[in-house]
């Protein structure tokens, strides 16, 4: 009678498959971990600029504005607007590029809604101008960089950027109207 083995006897277990599966585990952690500090670093990068210290406001001011007087006069020139320009956030950065937010009011072919712009040699770029992903980057690095603020007013795009759009548009919270 032969006699079954249950389980006593040993077998030996391939390292290789191991040391594979070990390397495998810690290459992935690695890659999580290294990710991580990876995205942080962008993350830290990419967040808005810090603002200017009461000595930098007061030296940057006075050439912002001035610089800002000739960009409007080249905008008013540009939208062609009977009514004086409704303006939305307009600001300086900290390279003299004057970035902001203006109603074309129609200028555009039917166009009336807030439209972003920036400034190139002190003429304002609107988002038709150019291609789309390099007025998108241009726009970022604007929008990030928010040094001597010209204008105080609303940085949405659009129709509910607009007066007009602010008495008809409404500010939904939690599933509340506002």
């Amino acid at each position: 009678m032969a006699v079954k083995d249950f389980g006593t006897r040993r077998t030996r277990r391939l390292l290789v498959p191991l040391i594979i599966s070990g390397i495998a585990v810690v290459g992935i952690l690695g890659a999580f971990l290294f990710t991580g500090f990876d995205l942080a670093r962008f993350e830290r990068a990419q967040g808005l600029m810090p603002s200017p210290s009461a000595a930098q406001q007061a030296r940057y001011q006075p050439l912002a504005r001035t610089e800002w007087r000739i960009v409007r006069a080249n905008l008013e020139a540009r939208l062609k607007q009977t009514n004086p320009l409704e303006l939305g956030a307009v600001w300086s950065t900290r390279t003299g590029q004057i970035c902001g937010l203006v109603n074309g009011r129609g200028s555009f072919g039917g166009l009336t809604a807030m439209t972003r712009f920036y400034t190139v040699d002190q003429r304002p770029v609107f988002h038709q101008d150019v291609e789309h992903v390099l007025f998108q980057k241009t726009w970022f690095q604007c929008r990030r960089d928010q040094y001597v603020m010209l204008h105080q007013g609303t940085e949405e795009p659009g129709f509910c950027g607009t007066e007009l759009g602010r008495r008809r548009c409404y500010h939904v919270r939690n599933g509340v109207r506002e």
